[in-house]
């Protein structure tokens, strides 16, 4: 009887514990809109993070860059105690004493002229450091451009899974139809056996497209770098209700807008001005280097003025002994193993390769936006006619439907119409869903998207 119990009370733990996890999960399931989805990856994304600590170290390059146009400075002191055997010079003896000292010291340098060199490094920290800042910018925006293809991904992946269901639905009732001909001697019974494979066919297509829904949840939660085994429900935003308005756009105008606007062009038309400053710094290596420094110092000692019968008081020597010194250096290079020479060759091909590749991603910005001008208009066209092939599929499965009920057509060809319907279903799902982001599309490529601001109002 005891075990009983103590099972019975087992078990009701256990189902309490199971019922609190249940509730606690339930509780924690995250609302995610696509806005929300935008927000999170630019507060969570690695990469991101990456870009924001190189512009945070460029700006601290740039501090390091200017400070080493201001004068360096220093201060030395050193003490010690001398003790045992030692010369005397007053006296001519080897004496046995011990004495204290004190030395201090200070000194500050500054370079007059290296051949511009440091004004050329700071120049190219400068530039640097406003080429990462746009390359953030860049940055932020592929994040979204991103998050936007792992969401349209999970919205077609959903609009499969109602279409699907929908066409299951449908099949379903017509298993149920089929039955009571049969019942009723006017259908033969292979149309109940062909209904019920296209039935369970229709079934699996659902398995499937939740799958595909599963697979897009993962993809979205990996862009965002959330927790795997959290809860999240992803809001599919409504675009049935939106007006279908396509606008005017000019490929031309699109491409000039890129050239003015893209962050990374800006940036990497920076860094041809940064390889000529290269130049500039690698050239310098040529011209003489004048410097100039100043010193001053004094010390003590515990026996200066001992031969006097009197020690020298510590102000006093400090006074006495000060000393300073001005110089004025002049380095004049003459054979350098022609070492700046190749320095200077090396930037002047650091220059062409920037220049190339500044070509070369302006023929690439051509090329984006030419083809996400073209995947635009074509979306255009494909939301004309996805109206009318679903249309079309409705009144056909409508006619098919009519034909089999009076027995003047097969259920092969009544099946055939369903699945046009459901393709065309799929045709006009897909047109819409791309059409509305097609235009972001097209912002991201043009360089104009602002992660700022929301994608869907």
């Amino acid at each position: 009887m005891n075990l009983k119990v103590h099972l019975r009370r087992s078990l009701l733990f256990l189902g309490i514990a199971l019922l609190m996890n249940c509730q606690a999960r339930a509780q924690a399931v995250q609302t995610i809109t696509l806005n929300d989805a935008v927000r999170i990856a630019l507060d969570q994304n690695y990469e991101l993070k990456v870009s924001a600590n190189q512009v945070e170290q460029q700006e601290i390059a740039l501090s390091s860059a200017r400070y080493l146009l201001l004068p360096s400075a220093s201060f030395s002191t050193s003490a010690g105690r001398n003790f045992g055997l030692s010369f005397d010079q007053t006296t001519g003896k080897v004496v046995n004493f011990s004495s204290d000292r004190l030395n201090l010291s200070a000194g500050a340098s500054l370079t007059v002229f290296q051949g511009f060199r440091e004004w050329a490094q700071l120049k190219q920290v400068q530039l640097n450091s406003a080429a990462s800042g746009l390359d953030h910018e860049r940055q932020r925006q592929q994040v979204v451009f991103q998050v936007m293809n792992q969401y349209l991904a999970l919205i077609q992946a959903a609009s499969q899974v109602t279409i699907q269901e929908e066409n299951l639905v449908a099949q379903q009732q017509l298993l149920g139809q089929i039955e009571e001909f049969v019942n009723a001697g006017s259908r033969p019974v292979s149309d109940l056996y062909q209904q019920q494979a296209i039935e369970a066919s229709a079934e699996l297509a659902v398995l499937e497209a939740q799958r595909n829904v599963e697979v897009a949840e993962n993809r979205l939660i990996q862009a965002l770098q959330l927790d795997p085994f959290g809860g999240y429900n992803f809001v599919m935003p409504d675009l049935s209700s939106r007006v279908l308005v396509p606008e005017e756009y000019d490929v031309e105008n699109l491409v000039r807008t890129a050239f003015d606007r893209r962050f990374d062009l800006r940036s990497q038309e920076m860094a041809i001005d940064i390889s000529e400053q290269q130049i500039r710094v690698a050239h310098a290596g040529v011209f003489p280097r004048i410097s100039i420094s100043a010193s001053a110092g004094s010390g003590y000692s515990s026996v200066q003025g001992l031969s006097g019968g009197r020690t020298v008081p510590f102000g006093d020597q400090l006074e006495n002994n000060s000393s300073q010194s001005v110089s004025l250096s002049l380095s004049i290079p003459i054979f350098d193993n022609f070492q700046s020479r190749t320095q200077v060759q090396n930037a002047r091909i650091q220059v062409n390769n920037a220049r190339l590749g500044l070509e070369n991603l302006r023929q690439t910005i051509r090329l984006n936006v030419r083809q996400a001008y073209l995947d635009y208009a074509r979306d255009e066209k494909y939301l004309d006619v996805t109206e009318k092939q679903l249309l079309a599929a409705e009144q056909a499965l409508e006619a098919a439907q009519e034909r089999y009920n009076v027995g003047s057509s097969t259920l092969v060809e009544l099946a055939q119409a369903q699945s046009t319907l459901v393709a065309a279903a799929n045709n006009r799902a897909y047109a819409i869903n791309s059409f509305f982001f097609r235009k972001l599309l097209i912002d991201f490529y043009v360089g104009v998207l602002d992660p700022g601001q929301p994608l869907f109002d």
